[in-house]
């Protein structure tokens, strides 16, 4: 061992090879820690197959919530309409029966959309069908002939306007 001193760094390490200095450092890490490797290459794996496997469906799925279009609701004299604010556009569905009020809908309405602030009262809130709104709705679903929701089906607008 002439010309190298005892305790280097040089003397434990392979001296570089034509490849370069970089090549050889990756090398040796890599032979002195294959645990690591392997475990990158099964974090990477696991990473795909939750990505792959477990992402939401997209719109348009076929899995549908079992509400829409319920022969079992519809047999219980129950049917599925949507009730939206026009002014912030915030819309929600609700099955209804033949026997319910527009009162009932417009509380239930006003709690589904979050609009149920205790300052503010049910007579404040109009009930319209969405094709006319130049009469508030009254008295019951069956009264007004509201449809399941579908292409022909009800859409209520529930707007707000106290004083009226």
């Amino acid at each position: 061992r002439a010309g190298k001193q005892a305790g280097r760094l040089d003397n434990v390490l392979p001296q570089p090879t034509p490849r370069g200095a970089c090549f050889t450092a990756a090398r040796n890490m890599a032979v002195q820690r294959p645990v690591l490797g392997l475990a990158l290459a099964a974090a990477a794996l696991l990473g795909l197959l939750r990505a792959t496997l477990l992402a939401p469906a997209f719109a348009g799925s076929p899995q549908q919530p079992a509400v829409r279009g319920s022969r079992l609701a519809m047999e219980a004299g129950r049917i599925e309409i949507f009730v939206t604010n026009p002014s912030v556009g915030a819309r929600t569905r609700m099955m209804v029966g033949a026997d319910m009020t527009c009162d009932q809908i417009v509380g239930q309405g006003r709690k589904e959309l979050g609009f149920d602030q205790p300052w503010i009262k049910d007579e404040d809130f109009k009930l319209y069908k969405a094709e006319d709104e130049s009469t508030p709705l009254k008295g019951t679903v069956a009264e007004n002939d509201m449809k399941p929701w579908g292409p022909d089906g009800t859409e209520l607008h529930l707007i707000f306007q106290p004083g009226q």
